[in-house]
């Protein structure tokens, strides 16, 4: 039997886009398998079943409080990390003026270009360096007294994160009224969002990329701050979210969250930093024209964003994939897009170099045996595009 053409046989691909989402944690399978066992999908019952099953509903919400440091009532569940920052944007009333990072996911942008067009007020762009960090100073000028106020703890393609604390602190100073939104989604899975909770009036999370079910989310909304709902029913979550909550996958996403700061506080994220820098290193020299994105700056442990000139994210993709290698080019929600990212475009990257960006995004769960494998790959694969 002649041996497979690539790097090894593949068997089983291996993965490395955990920044898209990642498979569902075997404990948040079996919670959600065993949380609602013999109980009816409706919390909103009157009769003892479905009381039984609200009980399941308020536990879950009252563990993600516990997680993220805040009152159980401030947990909204939504259906994915879409949604929650839509409700944010969209459902703040009365803002003078939307002011979103330029580094913003899609999500973000578009729920924000919406919600300017709503009320009727300016959508204001906040610049970034050539890193992708804010420019708090020249956010602050921006900004205009009333203003809703969205940017990202760290951003989905690069890992890069953001002073949002500093940013927060610096518009308290005076009483300009301002309510911020961040969103957290790509953040949580490593990191300690208790911090930007604190900060910020709004928190958009997603299960999916925390090893949690797809299709769950939360928005956690600080006490006083009221939102108009943007889908219509029932008064369910308060009034904030009509629906029939997702009580399985509401568990899923506490448990998930769980895993996540247990995967803190064991030291498993400082491992994963470790391998990510190791991956890193072992590239250098691999291409003449490889550069490591942002790599002088705080990112997310499992981030690892390279671009290389002259090349085509699409053609490094496709040379991964048949090492069983998998990766991706930036967010997934615009995977086969052709164009170069907006992320990489704001942060004053040329267009060509953008085209040849190449994500690999590592988790708790990646071993050093895939790394090496993913090394091996990596070399190969740049050495003959070289």
């Amino acid at each position: 039997m002649p041996r497979p053409s690539s790097l090894r046989e593949v068997t089983t691909p291996i993965f490395f886009d955990h920044a898209a989402g990642s498979p569902l944690r075997s404990d948040v399978a079996l919670a959600m398998a065993e949380g609602l066992r013999g109980l009816p999908p409706n919390p909103s019952g009157s009769h003892s079943l479905a009381r039984a099953t609200r009980g399941v509903l308020e536990d879950a919400r009252e563990r993600i409080a516990a997680v993220l440091g805040v009152e159980a009532r401030e947990i909204v569940f939504t259906g994915g990390g879409t949604e929650s920052c839509n409700l944010a944007l969209l459902g703040v009333m009365g803002p003078s003026a939307i002011c979103i990072s330029t580094v913003e996911h899609t999500a973000v942008r578009q729920a924000a270009l919406e919600a300017a067009s709503l009320h009727g007020v300016p959508l204001v762009e906040l610049p970034v360096d050539s890193n992708g960090v804010l420019l708090v100073e020249k956010a602050l000028e921006l900004i205009p007294d009333g203003a809703l106020v969205s940017v990202m703890t760290a951003n989905n393609e690069t890992g890069v994160t953001q002073p949002i604390a500093q940013l927060r602190k610096a518009l308290r100073h005076a009483p300009r009224n301002i309510i911020m939104h961040s969103d957290a989604i790509a953040a949580a899975p490593s990191s300690d969002v208790k911090e930007i909770v604190l900060a910020c009036d709004l928190v958009s999370l997603a299960g999916h990329k925390l090893g949690g079910p797809p299709g769950t989310g939360v928005l956690v909304v600080k006490e006083g701050l009221r939102l108009k709902a943007r889908n219509v029913g029932g008064g369910q979550e308060l009034d904030r979210r009509a629906g029939t909550q997702d009580v399985a996958g509401a568990l899923g996403m506490a448990v998930s969250l769980e895993l996540a700061q247990r995967d803190r506080e064991s030291g498993a994220v400082d491992a994963l930093k470790q391998r990510r820098d190791q991956l890193e290193q072992s590239l250098a020299g691999a291409h003449p024209t490889l550069s490591v994105t942002a790599q002088r700056v705080p990112r997310l442990a499992g981030h690892l964003h390279l671009t290389v000139r002259d090349c085509r994210s699409e053609e490094l993709l496709m040379l991964l994939d048949q090492e069983g290698i998998c990766a991706s080019a930036g967010a997934a929600c615009a995977s086969g897009a052709p164009q170069a990212s907006h992320v990489l475009l704001a942060m004053g990257v040329d267009a060509d170099v953008a085209r040849g960006a190449l994500r690999l995004t590592l988790s708790t769960s990646t071993t050093d045996e895939e790394v090496a494998v993913a090394e091996r790959a990596l070399t190969q694969v740049l050495s003959k595009l070289s």
